[in-house]
């Protein structure tokens, strides 16, 4: 987003509500050092698939991700995983078979995202 928005990335790229939300989370953190990291860093899971999906936006991951409803619906579709994960690490509780297949063939087609980002920008940056 920083190579469409450049350093407006922020105002331009994400929806108003995600950047919101994101404003009262670091308002609430109480250790410093984390008021400095980057914004995507303080951003809910669901909220990812709405930057993906907002208007202006879907030009741009289409270059990198082929078709952005079909991620979104990826997305959608890790959320609750990632919840019952969160949830299970205090609890010590396993995933089924199923679960963690979906959660593999998922981390396959995010690190070939990875690997088309990484391309793409070192063309951008040559």
């Amino acid at each position: 987003m920083n190579n469409e928005y450049g350093e407006e990335w922020w105002w331009e790229g994400v929806p108003s509500d995600v950047r919101e939300k994101y404003g009262e989370i670091v308002q609430e953190t109480r250790l410093k050092e984390e008021r400095k990291l980057p914004e995507l860093y303080f951003i809910d899971f669901y909220d990812y698939g709405k930057i993906i999906e907002a208007k202006p936006n879907k030009r741009v991951f289409r270059s990198y991700m082929g078709n952005p409803k079909e991620w979104k619906k990826r997305l959608d579709d890790l959320e609750p995983i990632r919840n019952t994960i969160t949830i299970m690490h205090c609890r010590s509780q396993y995933l089924a078979e199923e679960t963690i297949s979906r959660l593999k063939e998922s981390c396959v087609e995010l690190q070939k995202l990875v690997e088309i980002v990484n391309k793409i920008s070192k063309q951008f940056l040559s």
